[in-house]
């Protein structure tokens, strides 16, 4: 099968998006200027960083949706988030956790047990009051975080506030993550495989389309990778049929050398 074919309804999409990253690398990033720009302290290297960044991943998009090579596409993610970390070592924030939590998902994807440790112990990106509040996306993306290190008394309690006190508006669509979280501390791998289904729904993925990078939209749902990501880590291996979570990057496999390929991060 051609592969977007297995995007039925939203082939179009995923095939534009791919031409989209294509494109983007084709003549959208300038990488020798933006390693001058890091190295000699010009300009704004946070900024620069940020866009090497982005450069990495979709590099890694492409070398898995054209090339279906698994290794590049690993690495290109540890190296895109490693950028990120570069760049909260230069200036930090905790404004808006939950966008830096989904590009995460590319560390997790790397399999770089350093790089995601170092993530999910980052303190100076964590606003203690706003990861409290069950209104907030940042709530949702601590439960990320404390999911992947194993915290589940510390998940479950946060899923029974949020059953209480859930969110409204546009964020209630994180009830049906809620659901994952519970299903995922009690060892249900029926019940992840199921919620992991209806996150990837055709309605659930143009919820989240907003959501998405501007190389992931349509292509794949990274709130679906990261959580059956979590899950594979915790021995539970999951399986939803369906494209916008590619089975072969759900194994955890650490690559036997991983190149940071920027002498900046080295």
């Amino acid at each position: 099968m051609n592969l977007f074919e297995s995007y039925g309804p939203g082939k179009a999409r995923a095939k534009d998006r791919l031409e989209h990253t294509k494109s983007h690398l084709d003549g959208g990033f300038d990488v020798e200027e933006l390693i001058a720009y890091i190295e000699k302290s010009l300009g704004n290297p946070v900024v620069c960083a940020g866009r090497l960044s982005s450069h990495a991943f979709a590099k890694g998009i492409l070398a898995w949706f054209e090339n279906s090579n698994l290794e590049a596409m690993k690495n290109w993610f540890y190296v895109s988030e490693c950028l990120h970390k570069y760049q909260f070592m230069l200036q930090s924030d905790k404004v808006n956790l939950l966008p830096k939590t989904l590009d995460f998902m590319r560390a997790l994807v790397s399999d770089n047990a350093s790089l995601i440790d170092w993530f999910c112990n980052c303190n100076e990106i964590i606003d203690e009051k706003r990861i409290q509040s069950t209104t907030t996306a940042d709530f949702l993306a601590y439960q990320i975080i404390l999911a992947v290190k194993g915290d589940f008394s510390q998940v479950v309690e946060r899923c029974l506030q949020m059953n209480e006190k859930p969110p409204k508006g546009p964020k209630k669509i994180y009830m049906l993550d809620n659901e994952f979280f519970m299903a995922l501390a009690s060892g249900d791998v029926s019940e992840m495989e199921s919620t992991l289904t209806e996150l990837t729904s055709p309605i659930s993925i143009k919820k989240r389309l907003d959501i998405e990078s501007g190389f992931s939209e349509g292509l794949i749902s990274t709130f679906g990778v990261i959580y059956a990501k979590i899950a594979w880590r915790h021995g539970y291996e999951v399986r939803v049929d369906t494209p916008y979570i590619p089975m072969e990057w759900l194994p955890v496999n650490p690559l036997v050398r991983y190149n940071q390929i920027y002498s900046f991060l080295k």
